[in-house]
């Protein structure tokens, strides 16, 4: 299973790569108003997510290893994605609220709201993209970024990843290949909107 969830993940990124391919670099850069984001932005949102959640298998199969239970609990100070325009002094005053909330939730309603934006939520500071980050580099770091990644789990093959377990308040707990499922959610979701900025009559 585990196999599949990252050659799922595999395939969505594959199509991120596919659409800033012939990009340049003004088109990469272009943000149809202000406050929102250029397309190279949202690559760049997607590989530093990557990297979070990378960080955290890292450190899964760490605790499996040091004979540890494989279990994370992420607090909204260390990744404080929230629910947009929420103020940062509540998110500790409802953390208790939304982790009980979020373990009644099914994966499947879970995953709904991953792809679509039904539910708008702020990002959280670690994946802010960073603007005006070359092309060439977004690209590079696309294809490098997943290939670490996939070497990662292909290093530990054999190891039972649905007992690796990462928990935060807003999105509950997850096992690593529950992971790499949002991160093929999120991945299709941000491809909308990198096809809305490209779309817009304003695109250079």
């Amino acid at each position: 299973m585990i196999d599949q969830a990252v050659t799922a993940f595999a395939a969505a990124r594959a199509q991120t790569s596919a659409a800033i391919a012939p990009l340049t670099q003004a088109q990469l850069d272009f943000r149809p108003r202000h406050g929102s984001w250029s397309i190279g932005e949202v690559a760049d949102h997607l590989l530093l997510a990557e990297d979070l959640y990378r960080g955290e298998i890292e450190q899964l199969i760490g605790m499996v290893k040091r004979g540890e239970r494989p279990y994370l609990r992420r607090s909204f100070a260390e990744v404080n994605v929230s629910p947009l325009h929420l103020p940062d002094f509540m998110l500790s005053l409802l953390e208790v609220p939304f982790g009980i909330t979020s373990r009644m939730i099914p994966q499947t309603v879970r995953s709904v709201v991953t792809r679509y934006p039904l539910l708008p939520t702020r990002n959280p500071d670690v994946a802010t993209p960073r603007p005006g980050r070359p092309g060439d580099e977004l690209r590079r770091d696309l294809s490098d970024s997943l290939a670490r990644t996939r070497a990662l789990i292909a290093d530990n093959a054999g190891m039972d990843f649905t007992k690796m377990v990462s928990e935060h308040p807003l999105t509950g707990a997850t096992n690593v290949e529950e992971i790499f499922g949002f991160l093929s959610l999120h991945e299709r979701r941000h491809h909308v909107q990198m096809e809305r900025v490209r779309t817009n009559p304003q695109f250079p």
